[in-house]
């Protein structure tokens, strides 16, 4: 992991996660802004270009609810995370694995690359 302070529970408490509900592809795999600072990540923009990437569905993305967050802190093992800045601040994206809802490598790989391409680590 690249940043190994970014534990499972700091992610899920500290960080909206926005998730792709439909792209099965795409399970288990979050973009997380902090909840109390900008993240400098405009998400429209990014959603609209990860969707012309092939690397988001068109539907409507969702964000884990406040009352989730439990769930998912019990639920899900942190496979990786990756952090970026952003023009105010920064970001993350998170590879987790669910029983129900496994990641796929592939799909990460190329969501970091995406990343990676437009963004800097931190």
């Amino acid at each position: 992991m690249a940043n190994p302070s970014l534990t499972k529970e700091r992610i899920i408490d500290r960080h909206v996660l926005t998730f792709d509900p439909v792209d099965k592809r795409n399970g288990s795999l979050y973009l997380g802004e902090p909840l109390e600072e900008d993240s400098g990540l405009h998400l429209a923009s990014t959603l609209r270009e990860l969707r012309a990437a092939g690397l988001w569905s068109e539907q409507p993305e969702k964000q884990v609810p406040d009352a989730h967050r439990a769930a998912y802190r019990e639920q899900l093992s942190l496979v990786d995370v990756v952090s970026y800045s952003g023009a105010a601040g920064g970001f993350l994206i998170a590879r987790f694995d669910h029983p129900k809802f496994p990641s796929d490598e592939a799909r990460w790989n190329e969501w970091v690359a995406y990343f990676d391409a437009h963004f800097t680590r931190t």
